[in-house]
């Protein structure tokens, strides 16, 4: 199988999570991906993550602590994996196009709509491949609920509750992640359920909400992160910041199918937290047991009729797995699987590289290419502006920069206008 030599930008903790994915894909049977480089301009960074690839896939990838150099010396290279800090996306991703390679970037596409629009303006101009890893849609329980909405298992779709409560006044993973200029957690993780709720019920036309900052001060407590591939780095991180980022949205959705949807993102919530996905139609509801823990999905009728096991395929006739995911989870219509959190992870990320690599391998375009990732960016900031103008906003206003009165001063920051 040909394999596309690709290289990761940023080396940080999301890099070394993505390698996770590129050895899970190495160890298969669809493999079409050869990582030859990494770059960070934390040369150290750099050297640890080749190493550590060098571990899991056999050999060293050269490293380079500039773009423009990596390019000069290593021009077969095709395309690049965008790990770097979410306030960082927009200019790394320009970057790695302009210099003629095809780029997956991590979510968010960029940390503001004009930032998201300068990065699809590079791949137009560029003629090249512009993916957005988003890994959420690719967990096979949410494969299957997509399914059973469109199969038609609870009907025309009505309502769609979005809801994750908890974090306390706890640092999540790094500092930046709290941070307006730098992407905040509520942008940098919500932009997950974003996509979600457009994934399972199609594009939302406008949004009513509002952000807040519920927790000035954040305290560390375990900075590992997902899977701990953060904790290299936890001396670095003091004790307490301060916080300039909103830490919860809530919001109102219309979707364009007439559908609602009701989104509560509060990771500042202390006491009971709540993870809730569930979806109600004319003929039943759906409930979700969230993303990357495998377990199953139920479904609820009228009569006090639940059913939860593997009769749930039934109602869901379209549902089929790639072959690369039937590898990797144990079947092309699984239900239920059960791996350490680690792995799931990994097997995710190994579907977004194999797409990558075949889209610039064949031209097609990838599942969630630049444009849906700035409509899930859309979506996020639509319930920001829509609380800084006290009104409902359309996703196309926030795409269009017609409404920015959050945005502007970030994009301030960056130079962006």
């Amino acid at each position: 199988m040909t394999r596309t030599p690709i290289a990761i930008v940023g080396c940080g903790g999301m890099g070394r999570r993505h390698l996770t994915g590129l050895a899970a894909l190495d160890r298969s049977d669809f493999c079409n991906v050869e990582l030859v480089a990494v770059c960070d301009i934390n040369q150290r960074n750099a050297e640890d993550l080749a190493d550590e690839a060098e571990r899991a896939l056999g050999k060293r990838p050269r490293v380079f602590s500039s773009i423009t150099e990596m390019v000069r010396a290593m021009p077969e290279i095709q395309g690049a994996d965008v790990a770097t800090d979410t306030g960082s996306h927009h200019r790394v991703a320009t970057e790695c196009l302009r210099a003629g390679l095809h780029v997956m970037v991590e979510k968010p596409l960029a940390i503001t709509l004009r930032g998201c629009n300068l990065v699809l303006q590079a791949a137009r101009e560029a003629g090249r491949i512009l993916s957005v890893a988003e890994n959420y849609r690719r967990d096979p329980i949410n494969r299957l609920a997509r399914a059973l909405i469109q199969d038609g298992a609870i009907g025309t779709p009505q309502l769609m509750i979005e809801t994750s409560i908890g974090g306390g006044n706890q640092l999540f993973i790094t500092p930046w992640r709290h941070q307006k200029f730098t992407g905040t957690l509520t942008l940098d993780a919500g932009v997950h359920n974003a996509d979600i709720l457009m994934y399972y019920l199609g594009d939302v036309e406008s949004a009513y909400g509002e952000a807040r900052l519920y927790e000035k001060y954040r305290y560390k407590t375990n900075t590992g992160g997902p899977g701990g591939f953060y904790a290299k780095w936890a001396d670095q991180i003091p004790d307490r910041i301060e916080a300039t980022g909103e830490d919860a949205m809530f919001g109102y959705l219309r979707y364009k199918s007439g559908a609602i949807g009701q989104w509560i993102f509060h990771h500042a919530g202390h006491g009971l937290p709540q993870h809730v996905r569930q979806v109600y139609g004319s003929k039943g509801s759906l409930s979700s047991p969230g993303d990357r823990n495998g377990r199953p999905l139920r479904l609820y009728f009228d009569g006090n009729r639940e059913i939860a096991d593997e009769s749930i395929l039934d109602y869901a006739p379209s549902y089929r797995l790639s072959p690369l995911a039937a590898q990797l989870f144990g079947g092309e219509r699984v239900w239920t699987y059960s791996f350490p959190f680690v792995e799931i992870d990994a097997k995710i990320l190994a579907t977004e590289y194999h797409e990558f690599a075949e889209c610039i391998q064949t031209g097609r375009a990838p599942e969630v290419d630049g444009l849906v990732g700035r409509r899930d960016t859309a979506l996020v900031y639509a319930l920001f502006e829509s609380g800084k103008l006290g009104r409902p906003v359309t996703l196309d206003e926030v795409e269009a920069v017609a409404v920015d009165a959050y945005q502007r001063e970030i994009d301030e920051y960056l130079g962006l206008i």
